[in-house]
Parts: structure tokens; sequence; C-alpha cells
């Protein structure tokens, strides 16, 4: 009889789209972990997928929106190919925090930060800027976050980001475009909220994505400054190993708890000469990988 229920409950239909551009391997292995807890909220979630050939991303992102349209889903989620999942569970959260949300929110973004100095997050709100509405970045969202560890925007990126296919269907074509003084996502929110209105934008900042960085090439100019960097840290490969790291870092409660130095690489981090002021600017910057 359960069983029966089950497979007559309607499924939440969802399109996830990525321009895959490169495939990284530590990120690469956080996109599986995605696919598989989706896999397993089966009864929940009919998946989709949609990977383009390369193409701007601007049309790739409208692309996928004709298609949900196209293909009657409920939610387009977009997820960049240099997003890192810690755990597959955080687009199931997503999913179903937007589903569960009563129709109060229509975009949900996981908190992420951008991949370049200074490491903003990757949320916007309006601010009047000489006598000008503009959107800039939601530096102090920290302030507004509420009891469900929700922050409402005016924009977010689509890095990690649900929206309700809806939006589309309300909103003029084309709903992404690149412009000289805008991202594609930015122009997206601020186009929906004057077409719609009430638009619920929110980043959730109890799902936590890492963004990749770019490698470092090792060259004679820059040298100096990597020993330096390598020998306060004792970091195998600057600026930080990968995101799982951070993870393992965490878990050991630096050494007390298991042999760390048995899962990572070669010539492993010594975490017991590491001094408490280093160890709170380690831990600080897993939000930066």
């Amino acid at each position: 009889m359960e069983e029966a229920v089950r497979e007559t409950k309607k499924k939440t239909k969802v399109l996830i789209a990525t321009n895959l551009y490169q495939i990284d391997p530590v990120c690469y292995a956080g996109h599986l972990k995605m696919f598989y807890q989706l896999g397993k909220a089966f009864d929940e979630f009919e998946i989709v997928f949609h990977g383009p050939w390369r193409m701007p991303i601007d049309v790739a992102r409208n692309s996928a929106a004709k298609t949900a349209m196209r293909l009657e889903c409920d939610y387009l989620l977009f997820y960049d190919d240099d997003m890192y999942f810690s755990t597959g569970q955080d687009i199931v959260k997503l999913l179903r925090t937007i589903r569960d949300s009563n129709d109060t929110i229509h975009v949900l973004q996981a908190l992420a930060y951008v991949r370049g100095y200074p490491f903003k997050p990757m949320c916007f709100k309006k601010a009047e800027i000489e006598e000008q509405q503009r959107t800039g970045f939601f530096d102090d969202y920290k302030d507004y976050v509420d009891e469900n560890g929700l922050v409402k925007c005016d924009a977010v990126g689509c890095c990690a980001t649900v929206i309700d296919v809806n939006l589309f269907k309300l909103t003029p074509e084309p709903w992404f475009l690149t412009g000289k003084m805008h991202t594609e996502d930015v122009y997206f929110c601020v186009k929906a909220q004057q077409f719609v209105g009430n638009v619920g934008v929110y980043m959730d900042t109890t799902i936590k994505v890492g963004h990749l960085l770019e490698k470092i090439v090792l060259t004679e100019d820059n040298r100096d400054i990597l020993l330096k960097i390598h020998e306060k840290y004792k970091l195998n490969q600057l600026f930080l190993p990968d995101p799982t790291f951070v993870e393992l870092l965490k878990a050991s409660n630096f050494g007390n708890n298991i042999a760390i130095d048995e899962v990572l690489r070669p010539n492993p981090l010594e975490i017991n000469e590491i001094n408490d002021k280093d160890k709170s600017l380690v831990t600080g910057l897993k939000d930066n990988v």
C-alpha cells in the first residue's frame, strides 16, 4: 500500500543544466556525489539533464530555460562546472527548500563566493549610488540571515541555483543577457522582478559550495613568495590542496581523532606544528576554496 501511494505521488520535475568548459577531478567528484544523492531521492524528483555544446553562457542558460519549459519541468537547476559540492545532499536540500516554500521562494542559490580577490559573496543588493539605483555586492548579508539561514536578495548568481520555471513563462525573452556592466544571472533576476514583481530571490547560507580557483604557475618571479607561504602554513599545494583537505582537517579535530596523515597525499600537513592563530586562518579559508 505504501509503495502504491509513493508511485502515485507527483514527482517534482527538474531540469539540471551546466556548461562544461573543464572537468576538474575534485569538482567532478562533488558532481558525482550530487547525482548519486539525487538518484536516491528518485521518489521525489524526476531529473532531466541538459548539457549543450560549448557556447556563450547567456545563450546556454536561455537554451536550458526553453528546454525546461518544453519538457514541462517545475524547476531549472543550474550548476557551474567549477563548483564543488562537499556532499551531494546540498543540492537535494536546495530543491526541497524551494519546493516546500509555498511559492515564497522563486530563485534560490547556495552560499558561494566569487572566485577572484577579494572573494565577495555571490549575492547582490540594490543601493543608491550617485543618486542612481544600482545592484552591487551584498557584503553585509550576514546581518540579514533569518532563522532558517535564508537571506533575501535582489539578485544572485547561477553557480548552484534553482529557479521556478514559471518565471520564464511570465518574463519575456531574452531571460539571460551578458552586458558590459552586468552578468547574465543578475540581468535575469532584475528583469524578472520588473515584469513579475514580488519575486522571492534568496541565498541559503546553510548550504555552502566551493568555487574552484585558478591554478598557480610556478615561475622564478613568484617562487620566493610561494616558498614563504608554503613554509608558514605547511601546505602541500597552494593555496589549499583541495576542498576535501579542510573537511579532513575539521573531522580530525587537528589530529586528535584520526590519523589524517594516512589519508593526505605524501608529505602531509604537520597539524601539531600549527599554532592557534594559524589554525583559525586555515579553517577560515574553507569557503574561499
